[in-house]
């Protein structure tokens, strides 16, 4: 069997990069004052363990589908491509309410009839549906590939568990991936899984998140730093040449002692998200994407690595050099 030792090594027609991007951020707003009514703590408390200010709960009414319409129609808009030109849907999660989520957002978004995938694999599902819908782009095979993380957290919620209820939250987010020049795009893709952790990190026998929380965090801050060597090596490229890293928002203290390990400066690693909206699992990454897209701080020509990490355990990265104006017309 010939192994791959570089993303560069695969054969690629194009390059595939992020041509538009949505998110759909849920209105209700969780506080701290509220949790620690809860659990008999104090705001500070929660503040000082996780970082977190907010998190946001979805609607009970409101499903996987509807929330994933709302960030896929908003990322469709953003790429200025017509929703009929969607080749693909992909949709990473965790908290399935039902088994075809892709089949009926590509129903609803209004794109022809197009593949699909509904995919999992814990916190890291936005790096592994990102570098699956890349595949597709690179060979030539699909044009255009709506991808779309989003998880319901509440739903799976024991709410008198303090280690996962002071963290969790809900949200969705979608990019449409298309072909974009050689110069932009996606460089290099990491992913591994250790499932001899898994039984650190799952749902229990009712259906709820269960969480070492230890173990998880000593696996996060190491692995966080290792999947963004690894993908910088792969790539070709040094820590130096990074312009921005956007890790999962999985906790604030786990981003902190992960990007001091990696001697990375804090102010260039997205911390946004896991502040003001808690932890909601698979969108995470994508939802700190929009926000630092949106402010200015990621620009074209910007080399930007995107880290996953969580249940599984599985951790992966993804880096790309930012250019959503580079759009091959062909």
């Amino acid at each position: 069997m010939v192994k791959i030792n570089s993303f560069r090594e695969v054969i690629a027609l194009f390059s595939a990069g992020v041509l538009g991007i949505g998110v759909n951020i849920p209105e209700n707003i969780i506080t701290n004052e509220m949790i620690a009514r809860r659990f008999g703590i104090t705001q500070e408390e929660i503040c000082r363990k996780t970082g977190i200010l907010e998190r946001r709960y979805e609607s009970p009414d409101s499903s996987l589908t509807d929330m994933c319409e709302i960030a896929g129609k908003r990322a469709i808009e953003d790429a200025g491509v017509n929703p009929k030109d969607i080749d693909m849907v992909i949709i990473g999660t965790n908290t399935h309410d039902t088994h075809i989520t892709a089949a009926l957002v590509q129903d609803r978004i209004g794109a022809a009839h197009c593949a699909g995938l509904d995919l999992h694999s814990g916190c890291s599902s936005f790096i592994t549906a990102l570098a699956t819908g890349a595949q597709f782009v690179q060979t030539g095979l699909y044009k255009n590939v709506l991808v779309i993380a989003v998880d319901k957290c509440s739903s799976l919620l024991n709410p008198m568990d303090k280690k996962t209820a002071l963290l969790f939250s809900d949200g969705a987010a979608a990019v449409v991936l298309g072909q974009v020049d050689k110069s932009n795009g996606i460089l290099g893709i990491h992913m591994q899984m250790d499932g001899s952790g898994g039984k650190y990190l799952h749902l229990d026998e009712n259906k709820h998140i269960k969480m070492d929380g230890r173990a998880v965090f000593e696996f996060a801050v190491d692995r966080f730093p290792k999947a963004v060597h690894k993908v910088l090596e792969l790539s070709g490229l040094s820590l130096q040449e990074v312009d921005f890293i956007i890790p999962h928002q999985s906790n604030l203290r786990i981003i902190e002692a992960g990007t001091a390990r990696l001697g990375f400066p804090i102010e260039k690693v997205h911390t946004k998200t896991i502040q003001y909206y808690g932890n909601s699992s698979a969108p995470t990454i994508a939802i700190g994407l929009h926000e630092e897209v949106k402010e200015g701080k990621i620009k074209d020509g910007d080399v930007v690595v995107l880290a996953g990490y969580g249940a599984g355990l599985g951790w992966g990265a993804i880096v790309m050099r930012w250019g959503q104006t580079s759009k091959l017309l062909i």
